[in-house]
């Protein structure tokens, strides 16, 4: 996965060879604290998907918090699904944040 991080810079994961899947683009950047990511997502169909990232400083750590909407045909699995996969996702994060602190 990549971004540029700048309004309207892709969300996108490159397979290389001019190769990939557009996730969404930058709607808000403000760092250290805001991101917001509007666009199709993982979905191949007809739906828009918003996701925010906003940080705040708490005691000696970063509080992440994180909201995910969307609009449109969703298939039922994906939207069964999407909990699981964002908790993945926020793992992650998680762990290259706490790995990067050490």
């Amino acid at each position: 996965m990549k971004i540029e991080p700048w309004p309207g810079g892709r969300w996108f994961r490159d397979l290389g060879n001019d190769a990939g899947h557009l996730w969404g683009h930058v709607q808000v950047i403000k760092p250290p604290t805001l991101l917001e990511i509007t666009g199709p997502m993982p979905m191949s169909y007809p739906a828009v998907n918003h996701v925010q990232y906003r940080l705040k400083t708490n005691g000696d750590g970063t509080l992440l918090t994180f909201a995910h909407r969307a609009m449109g045909l969703i298939l039922p699995e994906h939207r069964d699904g999407m909990p699981e996969g964002w908790t993945q996702w926020i793992n992650q994060i998680r762990e290259r944040a706490e790995t990067k602190s050490r």
